[in-house]
């Protein structure tokens, strides 16, 4: 129970909360309960949240324009959208989880829930996530170690 943290977590909607999740170092997308018919659109969010996090977040190479980043957040909110359309409940929240030598380390946590199998997921306010799943694994950062 010790290695258990509560997130607060809110309905992945706001333009706001994909720059929260693309600032972050790193993201979780926890899918209990979803089965192998959403393996595509899970990948498809996990790549338009790569993509996000390449142009919106602290690490931006390039200038992070506004018209790519606006770009970005719409693919983002697009791919929760229809999750939300097939009865899915996108939750996110972000946790801080400091490293050695990576004290600021945060992860975003994306919860995804059949609405069927869970129907008190839309009015969850937090979850609980074991901190050992946000811990990058040995030889993630080599040089930290």
């Amino acid at each position: 129970m010790d290695q258990l943290e509560p997130v607060a977590v809110r309905p992945f909607e706001p333009r706001r909360q994909v720059c929260m999740v693309a600032a972050s170092q790193a993201f979780l997308i926890h899918r209990a309960d979803l089965g192998p018919a959403y393996d595509a659109q899970v990948e498809g969010l996990t790549e338009w949240m790569h993509l996000a996090s390449m142009v919106m977040g602290p690490h931006t190479i390039d200038d992070g324009e506004p018209d790519r980043r606006r770009e970005r957040c719409n693919d983002v909110l697009a791919a929760a959208s229809e999750f939300r359309r097939r009865g899915v409940t996108v939750l996110v929240g972000v946790m801080d989880a400091p490293r050695p030598g990576l004290p600021d380390w945060k992860v975003a946590i994306i919860t995804l829930t059949p609405g069927l199998s869970n129907l008190g997921a839309p009015k969850r306010r937090t979850i609980l996530v074991d901190k050992r799943l946000v811990q990058p694994g040995p030889g993630y950062l080599p040089h930290l170690a």
